[in-house]
This record gives structure tokens, sequence and C-alpha cells, in this order.
């Protein structure tokens, strides 16, 4: 009898430990991953890619206007990556556009650039 009491109370003590570190391994772990989960949109610098997918960008639209600079980026994995890019073009003008990049490299725009008011 008082083993099988102090087999309970080593398991109980066991599962509460547990627990709690489950619990603050949980914390860390959302901090850290909360932004960068596979899916989700996160903020993003203005990569290569990012760069080269504005430069697809500007050769579809109808513009002489030049690149000044590139203001904010999202980012989300998928098969591929889309990016969310809000971009200045050198007359002023702020652009927002969605463009997935596939995983050769391609470009392709998802959301038709947009201006921005």
């Amino acid at each position: 009898m008082k083993t099988g009491i102090a087999i309970l109370a080593l398991l109980l003590s066991l599962v509460v430990s547990c627990n709690n570190a489950s619990k603050k391994g949980e914390k860390v772990n959302e901090d850290k991953t909360e932004q960068k989960l596979t899916g989700g949109w996160h903020e993003s610098k203005a990569t290569p890619n990012v760069e080269k997918a504005v430069d697809f960008v500007l050769q579809q639209m109808d513009t002489s206007a030049k690149l000044d600079k590139i203001v904010k980026v999202k980012m989300q994995v998928v098969k591929g990556r889309n990016y969310d890019i809000d971009f200045k073009l050198d007359n002023g003008e702020v652009w927002n556009v969605i463009v997935y990049m596939y995983l050769d490299g391609n470009f392709k725009m998802t959301k038709t650039a947009t201006l921005k008011k």
C-alpha cells in the first residue's frame, strides 16, 4: 500500500513538472516562431529576391519612373514565397503589389500593383 502511494506521488510530481516545463517552452517557442510560421505573413527586409520582384513588376507597369526605394516588405512562405511590397518611385508615387516567387525563381503578380493614397 505504501509503495503504491509512493509511486502515485512520484507519477503526479512528474506530470506536474512536465506540464510546467511544457508551458515555459511554449511561451519561449511562441515568441520566436509566432511570425515565422509557414503560411503566415511576417515583416521582411528588402532582400535580393524582393529587389528582383520589384524589377519584374516595374517591367509590367506602364511607367517611365524608376524605383526610388522599397518602403515595406511582408513575406509569406508557401510552396514558394509571396511578397507584399510597398515601393516608392522617383516621381513620389508609392505603390503596393503582391508577387509570388516560384521555387525556380520566376515571378508572377498575384495582386496588380495599385497606387497607395
